[in-house]
């Protein structure tokens, strides 16, 4: 008996990040590849111009039709392409003086954020390739809301189902301080909740990274019913693998990216406190900064408390033009050798809905994680059940209390990883592709009047 062929389907991913070294935003989607061909999936996707154009799929770079939108990616380009040195300065200031009276009437006419152009040049992009050669469906993936409002808007072109991935809450909750009359005129904050009614209106299946964003979204749009799920999306397993070793520095590692909101502060004034409890200790701790450096409130912060000495900032890593190896393993291995992982959390309203995608990667670098969470018991499950220390972001004295079971640990040299096994990607797209072999293919069958 011949054994049946399984019949290949073809998708349209959207993804705005798609392939950019290093970004989370990128390896959420990029590392479902070879699952998704597992699964009978054969893909091309539309993505900005950021990222390096990859090698296996069929992969389409979109630039922005506006041009604010131009300028931010003509600087990524160039700095790809040239570094930051003299060329890329005389370049970026060049096109800005150029552009300059385009982009003041388009922040007139619009008051959106530069990237929003983009979302018409992939939903043609996507039009023009599903009359080439037809897909069977199209997923957005993102990361930026441009993404999942060019998936809406490819959909509607096309007549194709459509599925989401929404990275982070496209509404998020909002802060106490801010001023509501703002934030109700504001076009940006319009158009997300436009945009996320669209996703639970048209969207044949669509998932976020918690249980508590989904159970938002559904609050607000109560018509997207089952068709909304949680996915933890796991990270692949490193293509590198070091071995731990202790040395004479108790070695802390925080690796990614820094702002107001995911602020090194509140961690370095609780390691402040516990100098001052442990002096003998201040020579021997480090705090390695991986991917940026640090932001404006940790500096003002390292300044006041005279705290450089215990800071290692290394920058942001980039492939190696020598061995070729790429940042991501380079960061990889560095994850590995750290004694203990610094997790930064936030301590904004809608870090309930959020947990950040470095977890995941922390998990697989089979180090403890020291974490500094806000309100959000799902994040706190996870982060205990792979044996790590939680601290709460508001509280420097618990910051503080955290220290003193890291350093506890260290001495003893039982700072060891956990058996659990890490969260994969594989058992994310095996749950995605069992919810979308479930779902009704007409858009007329899901649809809630």
């Amino acid at each position: 008996m011949i054994p049946q062929v399984m019949k290949r389907r073809r998708w349209l991913i959207i993804a705005p990040t798609f392939n950019c070294d290093g970004r989370a935003a990128s390896q959420t989607i990029t590392d479902k590849l070879p699952y998704l061909e597992d699964a009978g999936i054969d893909m091309e996707v539309i993505s900005s111009v950021t990222g390096e154009r990859h090698s296996h799929i069929a992969h389409h770079q979109v630039w922005p039709l506006g041009p604010s939108g131009i300028r931010f990616d003509y600087r990524h380009v160039t700095s790809k392409r040239h570094g930051r040195g003299f060329r890329y300065k005389l370049q970026t200031v060049a096109l800005s003086i150029l552009l300059a009276p385009a982009i003041l009437v388009e922040r007139i006419l619009t008051g959106l954020s530069g990237h929003w152009s983009w979302t018409p040049a992939a939903a043609i992009k996507a039009w023009s390739l599903n009359r080439a050669q037809p897909f069977d469906l199209i997923f957005s993936s993102g990361g930026p809301v441009s993404a999942h409002l060019a998936g809406w808007m490819a959909h509607k072109l096309t007549g194709l189902p459509w599925i989401a991935e929404v990275h982070d809450p496209i509404v998020n909750r909002r802060d106490p301080k801010e001023n509501k009359l703002i934030a109700r005129l504001s076009r940006e904050r319009w158009i997300e909740r436009v945009l996320e009614k669209l996703v639970c209106d048209d969207a044949q299946v669509a998932w976020w990274f918690t249980d508590a964003a989904v159970a938002a979204a559904r609050g607000r749009n109560p018509q997207l019913g089952e068709r909304g799920l949680s996915v933890l999306p796991g990270a692949k397993q490193p293509e590198v693998t070091v071995n731990h070793q202790y040395c004479d520095f108790l070695r802390i590692g925080h690796f990614g990216v820094l702002s107001d909101s995911r602020s090194l502060a509140e961690f370095l004034e609780g390691l402040y406190i516990w100098t001052n409890r442990n002096q003998s200790a201040r020579s021997v701790v480090q705090l390695h900064v991986f991917g940026t450096g640090l932001d404006p409130r940790a500096k003002q912060v390292a300044e006041v408390r005279n705290m450089w000495d215990m800071i290692v900032s290394h920058g942001r890593l980039e492939r190696d033009p020598i061995t070729g190896e790429s940042g991501r393993t380079q960061v990889t291995r560095k994850m590995q050798e750290c004694d203990a992982l610094l997790l930064l959390h936030g301590n904004v309203p809608w870090c309930a809905e959020y947990i950040p995608s470095k977890i995941y990667e922390y998990i697989w670098a089979r180090r403890p994680i020291l974490a500094l969470t806000h309100q959000n018991s799902q994040l706190d499950d996870l982060i205990k059940r792979y044996g790590g220390v939680i601290a709460n972001s508001l509280d420097a004295n618990s910051v503080a209390a955290a220290m003193d079971l890291v350093w506890s640990k260290w001495k003893s040299q039982s700072l060891d990883s956990s058996s659990v096994a890490p969260v994969g990607v594989d058992s994310a797209v095996a749950k995605i592709m069992n919810r979308v072999d479930c779902a009704p293919k007409s858009s007329d069958s899901y649809r809630v009047a």
